[in-house]
């Protein structure tokens, strides 16, 4: 991570990562959403409060992805511990993070709604929050959505307001719900292939898409070797799929603890498990 993302990463709460994914491997990403078509439900997460700026048709979404028959899961397999991603998950949260929660994407079209904005901000949450100390940054939950359409300003999608990782205020109801201040929540644009890094603890939301191509956004979400958010991989016992995985993948589904974890290898492939991190 250079100087420049951590830097960015710290002042505004999101990073911005051009050309994380080749062309081949949005291609296969893509190829593998189309070629289960039928798997698409609605987002489970919906949820535009009283707002009259935010309301539109269902968004669409997937999930299960890992669980998918040859060839089709073996793209989002290859990202849990992609080696490009490594270095990113080390400096936010140290070696031995863990993926929190299943990954999911979001696809919409023209009309579909958007979605309150959301996060602690202003107050602590243990499993979502944003520390600096001696040097070095520490994060809860994290969220890497690489992006496998253009994102383009105003077209909706992931939106944020800047720094509120670190608001000291509530964010007041009229913002939430997007009623007022439209512009603070900032649509943030995106090619294909580019990665989407964002703080859970930063307030965001999803404003409502506008484009005519359709939103697909895929989300992984990691936090801490020690912290669990919400419901996924935390089980003591892995269902037989896992033992398909390369040990690094495997030990990214590792429930929370610290003593003796595996922790992965900047190449994304190799694992050693230290005594003592």
């Amino acid at each position: 991570m250079t100087d420049r993302e951590k830097y960015l990463f710290d002042i505004q709460g999101y990073l911005v990562v051009k050309n994380f994914l080749a062309d081949d491997e949005v291609a296969r990403l893509n190829a593998a959403f189309d070629a289960n078509r039928d798997r698409m439900g609605e987002d489970g997460n919906s949820n535009t409060g009283k707002s009259t700026t935010l309301v539109g048709a269902k968004r669409g979404m997937f999930s299960g992805m890992l669980t998918w028959e040859h060839p089709w899961c073996e793209p989002f397999r290859d990202l849990l511990a992609h080696p490009k991603a490594v270095p990113y998950l080390n400096e936010m949260h140290g070696r031995g993070w863990r993926m929190d929660h299943a990954p999911f994407a979001l696809f919409a079209r023209t009309g579909a709604e958007g979605l309150i904005l959301h996060g602690p901000g202003h107050h602590f949450d243990g499993s979502q929050y944003y520390v600096y100390k001696n040097g070095q940054m520490r994060c809860g939950m994290v969220v890497f959505q690489y992006q496998l359409a253009d994102v383009n300003a105003g077209d909706g999608g992931f939106c944020c307001v800047p720094g509120s990782h670190k608001a000291n205020y509530p964010c007041p109801r009229e913002i939430v719900e997007w009623e007022s201040d439209q512009e603070l929540a900032y649509n943030v644009p995106c090619k294909a292939g580019d990665l989407l890094i964002f703080n859970e603890a930063t307030t965001h939301g999803t404003r409502p898409w506008t484009a005519s191509h359709e939103r697909r956004s895929l989300l992984y979400r990691y936090s801490p070797k020690y912290l669990h958010f919400a419901g996924g991989y935390h089980q003591t016992s892995f269902p037989d799929w896992v033992d398909e995985l390369t040990p690094a993948q495997r030990a990214v589904l590792e429930p929370p603890y610290i003593y003796n974890r595996p922790l992965i290898e900047d190449d994304g492939v190799s694992v050693v498990r230290p005594r003592r991190d």
